[in-house]
């Protein structure tokens, strides 16, 4: 029974596993500097092939009139032969210019040996002879021509008998090549062919990318409880706005993420009540995945129902808050730490700076960046912070380091009663994930879910 269980588990993971191709689709934006890159390669690869590969040619030709001479023929005769001249001659020409007696005599008048390709042609039921020579050297290609209408007759004559060739007309030395250089076709070629690697190698990292896609994912191959997804907002701010993102209080955008806050906000309640858990801790695995935003947004999605809300940017490598609220930059929770401010001017500082009228919700800004701030967080003062924030509100949430580079959140969550994981869609790998969820393991926190940021 167990191996059956067993089985299916393993069944079901492998197709939890498997990615749709619209999910491939979705990452091509992402990836738009790739294929720029190796299309402008290709361009530029196009370019010089077409340059080393094009052999430029020149035909030079001359035009004739084929006369027999046959002092036995008829005057009304007479163009009949020459007609019929005209077309033995280019008809037995492929014969003669293989002939080693026209090679030896054209080679012996160049000096050199014969390096074009000579073609002779007829005007059909006409004494219209055309020959002509094809080489690389326009000049070559001319003085071929001149020596094969000196000495072609001579040797047609065992075949078709004496004949006179009156010019009509010639090129002279060609000035421009038969072919032309082809730049366009050559380097969209190789444009195609650029984008063609840059899809195949974007299709062999989506495939072997071990990042989380699907909601469905964090439960599935993270272990974590989902608590809800925070949809994109594809709104553009507006220029003049001091701010880079996006608050449930935003009138332009409440109703895109100020539902999927109140879901997320009910499970957390639901678990904090069961649990009796007050003290929350936001963070991420790596930089740069939204976690800041959601610890403002929840916090204020928390106090719109009545609760008294304590925020606390205790992000020390990168504090955010006051970006998020579009407050300026002073004194935080790194000079009170570090005995530059008491905490009673902490408290005032937050208060004369509390970006809500309201009085149930109270942000706690970050101070001074610092590179490694798990020595102050794990001090007196970092207690008796918590113990007074804690004594005034209902929930204080805490906005943490990333658990991936730093152990600031380890530091942290031995302060707290729970932790949220916010996972970006698309972005760090479920390796580094769970390597942020061992990091936080190690001080016991547990860890009520995760949501997935799909911005």
């Amino acid at each position: 029974m167990s191996t059956q269980s067993s089985h299916k588990t393993e069944q079901t993971d492998i197709f939890t596993q498997v990615r749709s191709f619209n999910d491939y689709l979705k990452t091509i934006p992402r990836m738009w500097a790739m294929f720029l890159v190796l299309a402008l390669i290709g361009a530029v690869v196009g370019y010089f092939v077409a340059n080393k590969t094009y052999t430029p040619v020149y035909t030079a030709s001359s035009t004739f009139t084929v006369n027999i001479k046959n002092e036995q023929s008829i005057t009304m005769q007479s163009d009949f032969y020459d007609n019929i001249a005209a077309e033995q001659m280019a008809q037995t020409f492929p014969y003669i210019l293989t002939s080693d007696l026209l090679q030896r005599k054209v080679e012996a008048d160049l000096g050199t040996p014969i390096t074009g390709e000579i073609n002779a042609s007829v005007v059909e039921n006409t004494n219209l002879l055309t020959l002509s020579v094809t080489d690389k050297d326009p000049q070559m290609a001319y003085k071929t021509l001149e020596s094969v209408i000196k000495n072609y007759p001579y040797v047609s004559e065992s075949v078709v008998g004496k004949v006179t060739m009156n010019t009509l007309d010639e090129t002279g030395i060609p000035t421009k090549p038969d072919n032309p250089m082809e730049y366009r076709r050559t380097i969209l070629s190789c444009v195609l062919i650029g984008l063609f690697i840059a899809f195949l190698w974007s299709f062999l990292i989506f495939i072997v990318n071990r990042t989380i896609l699907h909601k469905s994912e964090i439960k599935n191959k993270l272990g974590l409880n989902l608590l809800g997804s925070i949809p994109k907002i594809n709104i553009k701010k507006r220029s003049n706005s001091p701010q880079n993102y996006f608050l449930i209080t935003d009138e332009n955008v409440k109703g895109i993420i100020e539902e999927p806050f109140r879901m997320v906000r009910n499970k957390i309640e639901y678990i904090a009540q069961k649990n009796k858990y007050k003290t929350f801790l936001i963070t991420s695995a790596i930089p740069t995945e939204g976690k800041s935003l959601f610890a403002a947004n929840l916090s204020l999605s928390l106090a719109s129902c009545g609760n008294k809300v304590v925020l606390i940017d205790c992000d020390m490598r990168h504090p955010t808050g006051r970006s998020i609220f579009g407050l300026e930059q002073g004194n935080g929770l790194y000079e009170y730490l570090n005995e530059e401010i008491s905490l009673s001017e902490y408290i005032d500082i937050a208060k004369s700076n509390n970006p809500y009228t309201t009085e149930n919700f109270m942000f706690l800004p970050g101070g001074k960046a610092i590179a490694d701030g798990s020595t102050l967080l794990f001090s007196e003062r970092m207690e008796q912070l918590l113990n007074y924030v804690q004594e005034q509100s209902d929930y204080v949430i805490i906005d943490s380091a990333p658990t991936g580079i730093l152990t600031d959140s380890v530091t942290i969550a031995k302060y707290v009663d729970a932790g949220i994981l916010v996972i970006r869609q698309d972005y760090a790998t479920i390796d580094i994930i769970n390597d942020a969820l061992s990091h936080l393991s190690e001080s016991d926190t547990s860890i009520i879910g995760g949501v997935l940021n799909e911005a």
